[in-house]
């Protein structure tokens, strides 16, 4: 058994991997944040699409130092559409679709009575709570929670929607979860904060709480509940 780096030398030669070889080389800790459910699961997808490792925010070879806060970063006003201050931008994770959102259907029963799995677009309008007023569509990219009515999901706008969307109706925003790069203060644990989403449509602020940061690449990898919008 060699490397990560060996390993992925010989993917990128035309060579044969196992899974397995993979799997010994992650950290085994099942945590969720690069969207697989277990690191068993990045390792088997990574054999033919190795860019994916670089989600695992504990292997030390993505580990990057986070960027200082820049209150002018990129020409960011920090203002929303409105001139309302907002803390930071929050991009969506490497090779994801459009923004992760974690989200719970108004009725948990339609998860099951619609037959909603993984790849399947929904569209529906986050009132529970949030009060948006625009219907979000995405793309599932994990297999739903049937016991809870919860999904997984990447906006991916309405085009697809159109195309082959199912509707959920109203549904509740548990979590977003996403890169930031650019912020203009230091972000705590356990601390409320104003971000914009990279894809707003309103190009409006949100609210959240962080109840978990990790130093990736590119800058910090959050997850962010307790949505607001305003």
């Amino acid at each position: 058994m060699g490397s990560l780096a060996e390993i992925l030398d010989r993917i990128q030669r035309g060579g044969e991997v196992d899974a397995d070889e993979i799997a010994a080389l992650l950290p085994g800790k099942n945590s969720g944040l690069c969207g697989f459910r277990t690191c068993a699961d990045l390792a088997r997808e990574a054999v033919t699409n190795p860019e994916l490792l670089k989600r695992c925010v504990f292997l030390e070879e993505y580990a990057l130092e986070t960027p200082e806060p820049d209150d002018g970063a990129a020409g960011i006003t920090w203002r929303d559409l409105l001139g309302r201050e907002f803390d930071f931008v929050l991009d969506k994770l490497a090779d994801d679709p459009g923004p992760r959102e974690h989200i719970l259907l108004g009725n948990p029963a339609n998860l099951e009575r619609l037959g909603i799995g993984k790849g399947d677009v929904l569209c529906g309008r986050p009132a529970l709570g949030v009060g948006c007023p625009v219907t979000h569509c995405g793309v599932v990219v994990e297999e739903p929670d049937y016991f809870n009515g919860a999904v997984v999901w990447c906006v991916v706008g309405p085009i697809s929607g159109r195309e082959r969307g199912i509707d959920i109706g109203y549904y509740q925003i548990i979590a977003y979860e996403g890169i930031v790069g650019q912020t203009r203060g230091e972000l705590g644990f356990g601390e409320r904060h104003y971000f914009l989403p990279r894809y707003c449509m309103l190009q409006s602020r949100h609210s959240g709480l962080i109840n978990a940061i990790y130093k990736t690449a590119g800058g910090y990898h959050v997850r962010l509940e307790g949505i607001w919008l305003g």
